[in-house]
């Protein structure tokens, strides 16, 4: 009888540290996994091959470029000045998420914008990305996430990402903003 106790103990016990071993270990993706860089509107954040300033967050109802592209509707926008840090290979601007709750939204293409513009190592380029969003998603804390690719043409891999906190509830919305030009920063 006893011996019968001690092994339903053991398994008991091996099932214990079984759900443990399973609750710590790592996703598989981790390995591959970016490195996530804080940043602030108005500091420069740099990752291994990217460096960006965020000079201004703001919503819009309407958004404008200087070739005469226009859109209504939600929308955020970001004004930043970007640069690649150590090669200018693959250098561009691949990665321009809004990450909203469980939601992600990418950087519109449409318009003059800096969605997937070659960067140039240690040369700040300016511009701004838009982000159309529906009407409820508008409030409470979003993430933008920046990134260039790393590694081959065949392996597209991030080493790292510049994530920026945004506070939705706390950025007026304007009646129409204008995207800045993509130029170089000042």
């Amino acid at each position: 009888m006893k011996k019968h106790i001690l092994v339903w103990l053991l398994t008991l016990t091996l099932l214990v540290v079984a759900w443990g071993v399973s609750k710590v270990t790592l996703p598989d993706d981790s390995t591959i996994a970016p490195f996530p860089v804080a940043a602030t509107v108005g500091e420069q954040a740099v990752t291994r091959n990217l460096a960006v300033t965020v000079t201004d967050v703001r919503l819009a109802n309407r958004v404008t470029d200087a070739k005469g592209w226009s859109a209504e509707g939600s929308w955020l926008v970001v004004d930043l000045e970007a640069a690649s840090v150590v090669t200018q290979e693959l250098g561009t601007l691949s990665l321009a998420q809004l990450v909203i709750g469980d939601r992600t939204f990418s950087a519109t293409d449409r318009g003059t914008t800096l969605v997937d513009q070659r960067l140039i190592t240690g040369v700040p380029r300016s511009g701004s990305l838009a982000f159309e969003l529906p009407q409820d998603a508008l409030t409470g804390r979003a993430t933008l996430r920046l990134g260039v690719p790393s590694g081959s043409y065949r392996e597209v891999l991030l080493d790292g990402v510049i994530d920026l906190p945004i506070a939705l509830d706390d950025l007026p919305v304007d009646a129409e903003v204008l995207l800045d030009e993509n130029g170089w920063a000042r």
